[in-house]
């Protein structure tokens, strides 16, 4: 499944018997589902139906769902007129001619004047009649919906790697000062200690035992390792078959501990500047994957 995300848009339409069917599905970023759903009264019964077909759609974000019939297109009322009752009235209009010798014709307006022998009645549709009109425009809604996440989902894993690339060449540039950094430290004790012994030369065990002590507290092998690790697992996340966003945001996090530690030890210039520039991709990463499902 692709990365997709959280913002996305679906329109489409659909005639049927009961009238033309227009769906609208919005979405912006959320932590959590939220869904808000409004339709015409006739298909409130058909709410819990449509509620399923999103939600199953789309796990995380707030969704906003419009749904529109124009009845105008639905099939023509069936009209028909009632014999037994026009029989009955013309029954009793000859019955009164004949009692009172009345002349003339009877005719269909003189009929109207006493009733309505004209019948018009509406094609009633079930709630799963109208499902099955709702459906098409539904579906249809949903994969245009599906198909803009995706769309946006495949920029944003764009400039993510972009990101991640610039990550790890920072990382690497740290990787090959951290070393250096400790001999120099060395050179810089032993010159410091011979000055201060007005030019004896200082104990080598003292200097090397002192140095060892020195790159153990500032030896950030591990860091390097993990954060190498979490930016290993987040780049496999891009191909995982199920929403990602939530895990990627805990494993922004453990990458920015390592960064902040990386920072703490530094004990150099370069490291320390490369260090902020690692919190600072981080930081933009978290921004991006906001919008991740």
């Amino acid at each position: 499944m692709p990365i997709r995300s959280m913002t996305g848009f679906g329109l489409a339409e659909a005639a049927a018997p009961s009238g033309t069917y227009r769906v609208e599905i919005r979405a912006v970023n959320n932590r959590f589902q939220e869904l808000q759903i409004r339709q015409p009264k006739f298909m409130l019964n058909l709410e819990p139906k449509i509620k399923k077909e999103i939600t199953g759609a789309a796990v995380r974000g707030s969704i906003s769902v419009f749904i529109n019939c124009d009845r105008g297109d639905a099939a023509p009322a069936a009209i028909s007129w009632d014999k037994a009752g026009v029989d009955a009235y013309m029954r009793i209009f000859n019955e009164i001619k004949e009692e009172y010798k009345l002349s003339g014709d009877i005719a269909v307006s003189d009929l109207l004047r006493f009733g309505d022998f004209i019948k018009s009645e509406s094609e009633v549709h079930d709630d799963e009649a109208l499902w099955k009109h709702l459906r098409p425009a539904l579906t249809a809604a949903l994969k245009a919906f599906q198909e803009s996440r995706e769309t946006e989902g495949a920029q944003l894993v764009k400039e993510l790697k972009k990101t991640l690339k610039e990550i790890s060449k920072t990382l690497h540039q740290i990787e090959k000062r951290a070393p250096q950094r400790v001999k120099e430290y060395a050179a810089a004790l032993s010159e410091r200690v011979e000055k201060m012994l007005s030019g004896n030369l200082p104990d080598p065990q003292r200097i090397a035992a002192e140095v060892a002590m020195m790159a153990e507290r500032l030896d950030i092998t591990e860091e390097i390792v993990r954060l190498k690790a979490h930016i290993e697992k987040f780049s496999a996340d891009f191909e995982a078959d199920e929403p990602v966003g939530k895990r990627m945001g805990f494993l922004l996090q453990e990458m920015n501990r390592e960064a902040n530690t990386i920072g703490s030890k530094a004990n150099d210039t370069e490291i320390a500047h490369w260090s902020v520039s690692l919190k600072e991709n981080i930081e933009k990463i978290r921004e991006q994957i906001q919008n991740i499902e």
